[in-house]
């Protein structure tokens, strides 16, 4: 697979002092990719609610345009951008949107409506004490996850997303409690949401981040096959690198398992069209 489309820079909130719009292409370059998405954070509750540092999107857009002069003909450089909760400031989310020219968009949520960031949630120094992970029941995770799952159903009403990304991105962080999470429970509720994805033509993203420390990806690769059984084509593949060194990390394993569900390329909607790549297994 020659593209990662889902990378952190400076820019973004936990960005790595390495990780330059630079240094992020050069190793995409180094490591035989041809596409890179460079995806900076924008959590618009985040934001907004004074959460998290304003993304500084002007020199984002300035550092992505320039990259991508400097590296026309080495690197297809997509401007892009990881929007973070966009339904619950959907008028902001849409001028966002409407303000700068993105390539790609990825839709994500780190937190439910009213909900601290799954992150805080696992940590008992966490910002909201009585909502720790680790006090809950089994069936209040679960009923957490079915919160997901709606609220991934209302986010695909957001226009513009071209990708859902790390959809079972709580799940790192319940194995960090040691706690495992069986998600055959939400077959029905699964299989709802990704035929709306193939009624809106967004893609679903295999996100290899997690597989140093919680050995899963997100999401798993039985997420993966019931979303091919379902029909679903368009699957992304991406590290979230927020260093240069993780670009395309694990991207071997990732094809190992998208072949495995029966997927022989990699079909990305953007604002310019489907981007198509074979898998290399």
């Amino acid at each position: 697979m020659r593209a990662d489309l889902h990378t952190h820079t400076i820019y973004s909130f936990d960005g790595r002092p390495e990780a330059t719009v630079d240094a992020m292409c050069r190793s995409a370059i180094d490591k035989g990719l041809t596409h890179l998405a460079i995806t900076d954070h924008c959590d618009i509750n985040g934001e907004l609610e004074g959460i998290y540092p304003i993304l500084d999107k002007e020199a984002v857009f300035a550092a992505i345009s320039a990259a991508k002069k400097a590296y026309a003909g080495q690197l297809h450089i997509l401007f892009g951008v990881e929007l973070g909760q966009a339904t619950q400031y959907p008028k902001e989310a849409r001028a966002l949107l409407e303000r700068y020219p993105y390539d790609i968009v990825l839709g994500s949520l780190h937190n439910l409506a009213k909900t601290p960031d799954f992150y805080y949630m696992s940590r008992p120094d966490g910002e909201i004490p009585a909502m720790q992970l680790s006090d809950m029941s089994d069936d209040g995770i679960n009923a957490l996850f079915d919160r997901v799952l709606r609220e991934s159903m209302d986010l695909l009403d957001f226009e513009g997303i071209h990708v859902l990304t790390h959809l079972t991105y709580m799940h790192r962080y319940v194995r960090r409690i040691g706690r495992e999470m069986d998600f055959s429970l939400f077959e029905d509720q699964l299989k709802a949401l990704f035929f709306k994805m193939i009624e809106k033509g967004v893609a679903l993203e295999l996100n290899t981040s997690t597989l140093d420390r919680e050995g899963i990806t997100m999401p798993t690769a039985g997420i993966l096959a019931l979303y091919r059984r379902c029909g679903g084509r368009l699957v992304s593949v991406a590290s979230d690198a927020h260093h240069p060194d993780r670009i395309a990390q694990h991207f071997d394993t990732a094809a190992e398992i998208l072949t495995a569900c029966g997927f022989t390329e990699l079909a990305v909607p953007t604002a310019n069209g489907i981007l198509t790549f074979q898998i290399d297994s």
